[in-house]
């Protein structure tokens, strides 16, 4: 299994240096705007991904790691861009120990998606929008 704790190599295309100077206003504009990714914990997480008629897409993510801050931004410009094909949320697994746990992250950033509750994919290591929007297509909900 590739794990990766901030240290190991970016893939091929992932560029955290173009988007280290996005202000950080940027990013929440479009978080509070509406179709960013929410924080899940321990104590909500059920009830937002049990909910869930979309498939739910989980980053497990840490404060720590690089990656994981680098990746962010992408994340979020994903979710904007998939706003009713998916939901898309976050878990910081340092805070929320027992989440990672019973989803056996073993290392960050950690993608997972979830229908009905059940993983029916995961990606270990950092993407891009682009890639994100790639790997996603087979577990999208349809649009009319």
């Amino acid at each position: 299994m590739n794990r990766l704790y901030g240290n190991g190599p970016l893939p091929k295309g992932f560029e955290p240096e173009s988007i280290a100077g996005t202000p950080a206003r940027i990013v929440a504009h479009k978080r509070s705007s509406g179709g960013g990714p929410i924080s899940l914990t321990a104590a909500n997480f059920y009830r937002h991904v049990g909910a869930s008629e979309l498939p739910v897409v989980v980053d497990f993510w840490a404060r720590w790691c690089s990656i994981s801050k680098a990746m962010a931004p992408h994340f979020a410009n994903g979710a904007l861009k998939l706003t009713g094909r998916a939901m898309f949320a976050k878990v910081e697994i340092d805070e929320e120990a027992s989440l990672a746990a019973r989803y056996g992250t073993e290392c960050v950033p950690t993608l997972i998606v979830l229908r009905n509750g059940q993983e029916i994919e995961r990606h270990c290591g950092a993407t891009t929008a682009g890639q994100l929007d790639l790997w996603l297509q087979p577990h999208l909900r349809k649009t009319s």
